[in-house]
């Protein structure tokens, strides 16, 4: 299916993160999330390597006890294995690419 996703267009949400998948396969997904300022995803473990990237916005990223400040057009992978999370410092938009995978 082809269609024209503006990424502009997604929802800040009062109450939680909101998540938007651009599409999802058997071999990996794209989501868009918008994250009001202070929201976190809490840190965590993935079996594969995940790529996210800061349309709109700027995140504080930890990875490994290592934080990391990025702004929009900015983007880092978190290696397979590692502790990383989350935190918007002000209202966020994250592109994340994840090949097939489950939490740890």
């Amino acid at each position: 299916m082809n269609k024209v996703i503006n990424l502009k267009n997604i929802e800040y949400k009062e109450e939680r993160i909101n998540k938007v998948p651009v599409f999802d396969n058997e071999q990996s997904s794209l989501t868009l999330i918008a994250f009001k300022k202070g929201m976190e995803r809490a840190v965590h473990i993935d079996e594969k390597d995940e790529v996210a990237q800061i349309i709109e916005g700027d995140a504080e990223i930890t990875i490994d006890g290592q934080t990391y400040k990025l702004e929009a057009g900015e983007m880092i992978v978190m290696p397979a294995g590692t502790l990383h999370g989350l935190k918007a410092v002000s209202d966020t938009k994250i592109l994340l690419l994840r090949p097939k995978h489950t939490h740890i």
